[in-house]
């Protein structure tokens, strides 16, 4: 709902032209965009009481290479050398971060099973968004539809999904008690205008970079995080951390270089 009135204000003051009719084909596409992100939800959620916090960021941090070799399976983007040294720096840095994180869970082959699942579900979610963002032909409504209206027309389906998983999983959360709180609604509503504004600029660096890059960017993003923790929190960091840290770094540079090869490369041809 917040995606949809969000395009509707940006529509009417950009005086945008009304998307064509989708096609079923289209219509099937932007179904499978929802589903497969309401499963991704369902199913990362529901691996954290399983996993330890340690074990879920080491885990997670194979989701680069996951990226990596879906984009090569769809066309999107090459898997050369560069690309896969800076796969094993991410994915050094995230199981350092998570050897140094502390945590009582044990890890269990469910969890794993079910994050390893998410991973997958959710690179195969965004390649597809970057064929639609990137590769969709202009005339059609896939072509022209905005970042806004694909939330708008894929969120509804992923709530589709999300619902009946979060009744089963969490039964007791829905009681009459919890729904009548005061200030849940208002709560609500401002988390879903925040998380289709983060939406938004995920898709908008999905558009202008790649699927691999934005998953490159997304792994690296803790360490502003850390840093504003140890500096206004004052929170103590592993050294371990540290290193993955600095390994993570390492390895967006090298990615980053990658992508810079293959420009050179497009001007030369």
């Amino acid at each position: 709902l917040a995606a949809w009135l969000l395009s509707k204000l940006v529509g009417r003051k950009h005086h945008r032209k009304p998307l064509p009719d989708l096609t079923w084909f289209e219509v099937g596409v932007l179904c499978l965009m929802g589903a497969l992100q309401g499963l991704e939800i369902g199913l990362t959620n529901k691996a954290l009481e399983y996993l330890s916090v340690a074990g879920r960021t080491m885990i997670s941090a194979t989701s680069v290479l996951f990226m990596m070799t879906t984009a090569r399976i769809w066309g999107l983007e090459r898997l050369g050398c560069l690309r896969l040294i800076a796969a094993t720096f991410l994915i050094l840095g995230g199981a350092l971060q998570g050897y140094g994180q502390q945590s009582s869970q044990g890890s269990f082959t469910a969890g794993i099973i079910m994050q390893v699942t998410s991973m997958f579900l959710s690179s195969q979610r965004w390649a597809l968004a970057q064929f639609i963002l990137q590769r969709s032909h202009p005339d059609t409504a896939l072509g022209r539809i905005s970042k806004l209206q694909l939330l708008s027309r894929t969120l509804p389906i992923t709530g589709v999904i999300c619902l009946p998983i979060a009744l089963c999983v969490e039964p007791g959360a829905y009681t009459v008690a919890n729904l009548s709180q005061p200030l849940l609604h208002l709560r609500i509503c401002i988390i879903a205008a925040a998380l289709a504004g983060m939406l938004y600029a995920e898709l908008k660096l999905v558009k202008l970079l790649s699927a691999v890059a934005f998953n490159v960017l997304a792994t690296i993003h803790q360490i502003p995080i850390v840093m504003a923790g140890v500096i206004l929190q004052h929170n103590h960091v592993d050294k371990f951390s540290t290193y993955g840290f600095g390994a993570c770094l390492l390895g967006a540079l090298v990615y980053a270089a990658a992508r810079q090869q293959d420009r050179h490369a497009s001007t030369e041809h």
